[in-house]
């Protein structure tokens, strides 16, 4: 990947235009043209001034090909313009780039993790056995799963938190076909996080023979969370009515929502048809369709952060890199900032040293690059 192809990255990723980048870079549009194209290399200024106009560190513009494809594990139809598509999948890349290169830095290998599951499926009544065989192998008992991302991270999967992304829910993909990721918004309540975190599971090991679809990763997701048994235990097997007090209990203890509770004891058939379109109708009363009562902590995944402390600790990155690696992202906890002058100066001298020792920049190190004022056509 070309410092070319970086930069119209970090462009998707900020959903900025070539005129808008320009005029914050202080450089014509037709220069950030020639830079995508890599008809024309920055100089190191124009370089620090674009990296602080898209919010990135400078290092992005030379970092190593981590990840070659990103393959969605399911298509489905999305509200988000093509513009808001794209910025996401942008973060996305570089989330995992950083990842993957903490993993290298720390030789961790594929062979640190067991091998993802997958399983077939050809009906909807598959999905219960089928998830209480994954909560079996990952030995996460038939109750509530506490630290869920971290939960799933032992077991190879990518989390990765995304935050200022209004109508997206999350996503799950395969990162060079082979590395299972799983993609949510952070600004979700925690039951909704929850909740699409399984969802998005679902898609990753169910195999149908269609594409999976939203009613079949639902299923996944409400019964991978609460089990049937579980759900027996707590509601019992046939009920008349559900109590909201036990259902605000429940939610607490399992970290799903209340409507969750109330379908899932449908799916169950623990209640009627007629007892879960009554209680749908009390819960729009009450308006907790959109804002329910017990508030759920956030998903907060950890395991990017801690290999990145652990690898400070073993003095395998210096303070400086681990800035690097954690510090310009708005995920697992981070929000962009300014950088201060001492860590551009910083920047600068290691942006330096690569134009000196890189033998693709020697090229360009007496050549006259300066900035093409012609306006775009």
């Amino acid at each position: 990947m070309t410092i070319g192809s970086r930069l119209k990255l970090a462009r998707a990723r900020k959903q900025m235009s070539m005129r808008s980048l320009a005029k914050q870079a202080g450089i014509s549009a037709m220069s950030v043209s020639k830079f995508e194209r890599d008809e024309m290399m920055p100089r190191q200024s124009t370089l620090l001034n674009i990296a602080k106009a898209l919010t990135v560190q400078p290092e992005f513009f030379f970092r190593e090909i981590k990840v070659e494809t990103l393959e969605p594990a399911y298509r489905k139809r999305s509200k988000l313009t093509k513009r808001a598509q794209k910025a996401i999948e942008a973060e996305v890349l570089d989330h995992l780039e950083r990842y993957l290169t903490i993993e290298q830095i720390l030789q961790l290998h594929d062979t640190d993790t067991p091998s993802f599951p997958r399983f077939a499926i050809h009906d909807l009544e598959e999905i219960e056995a089928i998830s209480e065989t994954l909560r079996h192998q990952w030995d996460l008992g038939l109750g509530p799963i506490n630290s869920l991302a971290a939960r799933l991270e032992d077991h190879g999967v990518k989390i990765i938190a995304l935050y200022d992304h209004e109508g997206f829910d999350g996503f799950s993909c395969w990162a060079n076909k082979k590395v299972p990721v799983i993609v949510f918004n952070q600004d979700l309540p925690g039951d909704r996080q929850r909740f699409t975190i399984a969802h998005e599971l679902g898609h990753l090991v169910l195999s149908a023979t269609d594409d999976l679809d939203q009613e079949e990763a639902n299923r996944f997701a409400a019964a991978f969370l609460v089990p049937r048994t579980a759900a027996i235990a707590k509601l019992g097997r046939s009920r008349s009515n559900l109590d909201f007090g036990e259902l605000r209990i429940l939610k607490r203890e399992f970290g799903v929502s209340i409507q969750a509770w109330v379908r899932r004891a449908y799916d169950l058939g623990i209640i009627t048809s007629s007892t879960y379109q009554r209680s749908f109708r009390r819960i729009g009363a009450l308006g907790w369709r959109t804002s329910e009562p017990e508030d759920l902590p956030p998903v907060h995944p950890q395991r990017f952060e801690l290999l990145v402390h652990q690898a400070l600790a073993e003095e395998l990155i210096t303070p400086s890199y681990a800035s690097l690696l954690m510090g310009d992202t708005t995920a697992y906890g981070y929000r962009s900032r300014q950088a201060t002058a001492p860590e551009l100066s910083q920047v600068a001298e290691r942006l330096a040293e690569l134009y000196e020792t890189d033998p693709e920049l020697i090229e360009f190190a007496e050549a006259d690059l300066l900035d093409v004022t012609t306006e775009d056509p």
